[in-house]
């Protein structure tokens, strides 16, 4: 099967959007060979289709039905790209409005894109200290961040081993129930800056990936902090994106739409 794409980076956090006729029991293993190194090499996938909303530009499924801020902040990108006028709204899986959006244009590719966050989430503070990794390494308690179709677990810790976030992801799903999972270890770098390394896994998509970026995680980190009124910068991998926590959620950051065409898909599930 024939199928157009973009590809996109939002931070170094390699996104694909599919565009074309797939039956909808289709798109999971679409976008999860499409993720393959041997086809588009993307830590994430997303269908582009049509918008529930009047009111929206596009909308983007995600593999796994989970709500995910670099593709919203993409799609943002994209839109502008293909000229919609700032500001506008944009659509992503597991988020139950339009989203407000705007990117401008920086040049070589590359937009500073501006999108609203959902409002809904739910905090529980989690303890550690029956875990295997101990209370000492990690402080003993983490945040439970749940967001629309993503729960993430944020802990701060400075130095956290392959097995720690693999024991941690296995903590998390247990004590909850998502589309998507997220560990979010962090380290605090000064007044309203923190750095991550975050990790999501994909349940239904058979994914595991170290993201250079993720936008949803650094929406949890900001709300487990309690940062109200306030703009944090949180530096990942692959760059810094900037949470706003007001009246509204808004994450922030640049994103380069790196190229375009046709790719052959089995479809087949793995």
């Amino acid at each position: 099967m024939e199928l157009d794409f973009i590809k996109l980076s939002p931070l170094g956090n390699t996104t694909v959007f599919l565009r074309g006729e797939a039956a909808r029991d289709a798109h999971a293993a679409l976008l999860c060979e499409a993720m393959d190194y041997d086809h588009l090499a993307a830590e994430q996938a997303g269908f582009l289709v049509a918008p529930r909303s009047e009111k929206a530009l596009l909308r983007v499924e995600m593999a796994g039905g989970e709500f995910c801020g670099n593709a919203t902040l993409s799609a943002a990108a994209l839109a502008a790209a293909e000229g919609a006028a700032s500001p506008f709204f944009v659509e992503c899986s597991g988020a139950a409005a339009p989203l407000h959006a705007e990117a401008r244009h920086l040049g070589a590719g590359r937009w500073l894109a501006r999108v609203e966050m959902p409002q809904a989430h739910e905090l529980r503070r989690l303890s550690l200290e029956r875990e295997s990794l101990g209370a000492a390494a990690l402080g003993g308690a983490a945040t439970c961040v749940a967001l629309s179709g993503i729960t993430h677990l944020v802990v701060e810790a400075a130095d956290l081993s392959a097995a720690g976030y693999d024991a941690l992801l296995a903590f998390l799903m247990r004590e909850a129930k998502a589309d998507a999972y997220g560990i979010v270890p962090f380290e605090r770098m000064g007044c309203d800056r923190f750095r991550i390394r975050p990790y999501v896994a994909v349940p239904s998509a058979k994914s595991r990936v170290f993201e250079r970026a993720c936008g949803s995680g650094s929406l949890a980190l900001a709300l487990a902090e309690g940062s109200a009124d306030k703009r944090i910068a949180v530096e990942q991998p692959g760059g810094t994106l900037f949470v706003e926590r007001g009246a509204r959620l808004f994450l922030e950051g640049e994103v380069l739409i790196s190229c375009r065409g046709k790719v052959e898909l089995a479809g087949v599930a793995r």
